[in-house]
């Protein structure tokens, strides 16, 4: 989705998410929600969105807007992308790229990961570690847990 486009979605809050994305099923979920994968209805990529039920995180609404604020700045091919935020009744969906790599608990499922792919991972997280901090921005939240794949061949930090 071209910069263009996200803008003017993202400026239109009365926009139906529901008309834009089909939600499949629930892969992971946290403090501020669950999250979703995907289909963006207009181009058929998978995406992930975090449904956050504003009632329920009324003491996180100022976090959540700043994080939203943060994702929406950032563009490198090391950080998850984001592609616009839409509420919907009590609801506010976050959709961003979806990384069906899984996390690193997920890649050590069935066995050990040799020490080559390893270098491989802490290099494209370090590399997203290092873009975050050259624009004086923070991740307060790295972990294994969290740490996603993105794309054919690459890691990506999120």
């Amino acid at each position: 989705m071209g910069d263009r486009d996200r803008a003017t979605e993202e400026g239109n809050e009365a926009l139906d998410p529901e008309l834009l994305y089909t939600k499949e099923y629930c892969i992971g979920g946290g403090s501020f929600g669950k999250v979703y994968k995907g289909v963006d209805r207009r181009t058929g990529h998978a995406v992930a969105i975090k449904i956050i039920d504003i009632e329920s995180a009324e003491d996180e609404v100022e976090d959540i807007i700043q994080e939203i604020a943060i994702l929406s700045e950032l563009q490198s091919p090391y950080v998850t992308k984001y592609y616009g935020s839409y509420a919907k009744g009590a609801e506010l969906w976050i959709v961003m790229e979806f990384c069906s790599g899984g996390s690193c608990a997920d890649l050590m499922k069935p066995g050990l990961i040799g020490e080559d792919y390893i270098a491989i991972v802490i290099r494209e997280l370090l590399l997203g570690l290092d873009y975050l901090h050259s624009d004086k921005k923070l991740h307060r939240d790295v972990k294994g847990k969290s740490r996603t794949s993105c794309g054919a061949h690459m890691p990506s930090c999120t």
